[in-house]
């Protein structure tokens, strides 16, 4: 009987162990600058064409001239390479809240920004400067997130060029884990 119960126990044991390790896999997430998701030689051309851009400073707004100067930056910024080697890391990565829509649910996309008020005046940053996040049913919230609330993301990064009203997303991220900002 004493053998039997030992041998039952252990097979409990087991059984235990096998669920526990398999539900305690834990994910590290990498925290990310907005700076590691601009190609370098990229960063370095719109560098020089922003230079060239303040020698037309003294143009008058709305001219033939600066909407011309102004439409071939927004171009540049609609078409802004990725850094392929960030898709598919798991990240952890701080910024701004763009809301999309009107839609307050935690199934809500949005878009993640660097800086306060991108998105909403023009032109919005390049497109490797905007992350459209989904989120959905197994997003944890502590809070869902208000239009230019500040928040730390958690997900795993993708490649998803997508154009919205307020501006073309070079990256995509489900998250999994959406928190207020707080400094670490």
């Amino acid at each position: 009987m004493l053998k039997k119960l030992l041998s039952l126990t252990y097979a409990l044991i087991l059984c235990l162990s096998v669920i526990l390790v398999g539900h305690s896999e834990v994910v590290n997430y990498k925290t990310i600058d907005w700076t590691v998701l601009m190609p370098e030689q990229w960063l370095r051309a719109i560098k020089k064409d922003f230079d060239s851009l303040y020698k037309l400073s003294n143009l008058q707004d709305g001219s033939p001239q600066a909407n011309k100067a102004m439409l071939e930056l927004q171009k540049k910024f609609d078409e802004a390479p990725i850094v392929k080697e960030q898709i598919n890391k798991k990240v952890r990565i701080s910024g701004y809240v763009v809301s999309l829509d009107a839609s307050r649910d935690k199934y809500r996309e949005f878009l993640l920004v660097p800086y306060f008020g991108a998105c909403i005046h023009l032109p919005p940053p390049p497109a490797n400067q905007i992350i459209l996040i989904k989120s959905g049913a197994q997003t944890k919230f502590t809070k869902l997130p208000e239009s230019m609330d500040m928040v730390w993301i958690e997900g795993e990064l993708k490649e998803s060029r997508v154009s919205t009203a307020q501006g073309i997303s070079g990256y995509a991220l489900t998250a999994v884990t959406v928190l207020p900002y707080e400094k670490k």
